[in-house]
This record gives structure tokens, sequence and C-alpha cells, in this order.
């Protein structure tokens, strides 16, 4: 969407964040920090090893438990050098950045086929 918002001539953008008006240069930022939080998911996703998550859970037979803590563990992992680029360059980075990330991940993982990652 805001690839198709930029093609249209507008110079102000009424999003409802806050009572702040946005510009174009907005959108542009915006789009650059989903593209480095879609690179950060997707290294985290292939790299944080869910094997400590399934062998302290596991062991008590919860899982839902493992499952959980790891996909928390990629979300954190994604989420971390994205707020530290972000913050003081994009409001609230530093505040809402986990929560996008792990809907980002999930949204990969679920609808891109990006499936965990099993480490030996």
């Amino acid at each position: 969407m805001p690839a198709t918002a930029l093609t249209y001539p507008w110079k102000t953008l009424i999003s409802g964040h806050l009572g702040r008006l946005g510009t174009r240069e907005d959108v542009i930022l915006h789009q650059q920090y989903m593209a480095d939080l879609e690179a950060s998911a997707r290294t985290a996703l292939a790299t944080v090893d869910p094997t400590p998550y399934f062998q302290k859970y596991g062991a008590v037979g919860n899982m839902w438990a493992a499952v959980k803590a790891y996909l928390n563990a990629v979300g954190d992992a994604t989420a971390a050098p994205v707020i530290e680029k972000y913050t003081g360059v994009l409001a609230a980075a530093d505040v809402f950045t986990p929560d996008v990330a792990f809907w980002l991940m999930e949204s990969m993982r679920l609808n891109r086929g990006i499936g965990l990652q099993v480490h030996p």
C-alpha cells in the first residue's frame, strides 16, 4: 500500500497518528522500516535455535510452552536491531516494534512458507 500511495500526487498524509500530519518522506521511511524488519525476521527465523526451548519445556511435556518461548525469542531477535536503528528516527519505534516484529514474523512463517528452523 505505501508504494501505491506514493503513486498519487499528495503532499500531506492524514494517517491518524496522534494529530501529526505525515509527509511523503514519512511513507518512504515506513517502507524502509518494514524492509529492515522483514530482513531482520528472515535472519531471526534462520538463526534462533529452538533447541533450548524444546529441551526445557519438552522435558515436562509442555510443547506449547516451547513453541511460545521459541516464537517470542524470534520476535525479540527480529525487533532488537530495528529498535536500535529507528529509535529517535521513527516515533514509537521502541514502543511498537516488538509487537509489529512478532506479527510480521508470524505472517512470514505462516503465509510465506518460512517454517520453524530445526538445528542439529
